[in-house]
């Protein structure tokens, strides 16, 4: 029989109220084999110029290797460039310049924005379990399209359903690294040639998730809200679409 676990006593706390500036981007292919040795040189460099008091906390850099999911016709992108930035004030400084920077290996930018972890859906930190394991996780990365009048219902399953059971999957199961919600507050620049998008989620998951993620899921749901895996992801069907899908690694 499975033990009784009470959401509330799991010891992850969410990381709220933060802002995240993601810049899309496409490489040249004959540089990909440098963006680990000379992007986050080049970034603190470019940024260190632009802001004072250590504005970004964290840069962080995931590479899109396998397309998991696509819907639509639209060329696929290579890098998310993530950075963890301390006020939202200081977004209105690194975005109009960091668009005008010259990175060299940086073909094309497919869109920067500012975004804001979504309440009681964000963690950052591994629990107890991922935190033992001696291999590496790699990640998913997803661009999910909600439609304009049911961002609110979205942010609410997030909240409710699909924070929670992550937070559970976190504390309980050793397969989940990290989980990052992350919904779009201001786009600074979109190329026009791709689709939009209006949240990015970033998942640290390790192999055994393919064959435990709907009965640890599931799980987590019945702890929190009394609705099913089938029934949450139907919801969800209904009003967002997964545009984009990829499973990559974290360079730095």
């Amino acid at each position: 029989m499975d033990k009784k676990i009470s959401v509330e006593n799991l010891k992850l706390t969410p990381q709220n109220d933060t802002y995240y500036i993601a810049w899309s981007i496409g490489v040249d292919k004959k540089y990909k084999k440098h963006m680990k040795k000379e992007i986050k040189s080049q970034l603190t460099d470019v940024l260190g110029s632009m802001t004072q008091n250590n504005a970004v906390e964290d840069i962080s850099v995931y590479s899109h290797n396998k397309t998991a999911e696509k819907h639509g016709e639209f060329i696929i992108w290579d890098y998310l460039i993530l950075m963890q930035i301390k006020e939202k004030e200081d977004a209105e400084i690194i975005l109009p310049n960091l668009k005008n920077v010259n990175i060299p290996f940086v073909l094309e930018t497919i869109r920067m924005e500012l975004l804001v972890t979504t309440p009681n859906s964000t963690y950052p930190t591994p629990g107890e379990g991922a935190r033992k394991r001696h291999v590496k996780p790699f990640y998913a990365i997803e661009y999910v399209d909600v439609q304009p009048n049911h961002i609110d219902e979205f942010r609410d399953i997030m909240i409710n359903n699909n924070g929670p059971a992550m937070k559970y999957i976190m504390e309980e199961a050793r397969w989940c690294h990290n989980f990052y919600a992350l919904e779009t507050l201001t786009v600074f620049y979109h190329n026009s040639s791709y689709p939009t998008w209006n949240q990015i989620h970033v998942i640290g998951l390790y192999l055994e998730s393919i064959f435990l993620y709907k009965k640890d899921f599931s799980k987590g749901l019945a702890l929190t809200h009394s609705i099913s895996f089938e029934e949450n992801f139907a919801q969800l069907k209904k009003i967002r679409t997964m545009l984009y899908k990829t499973i990559g690694r974290k360079l730095i």
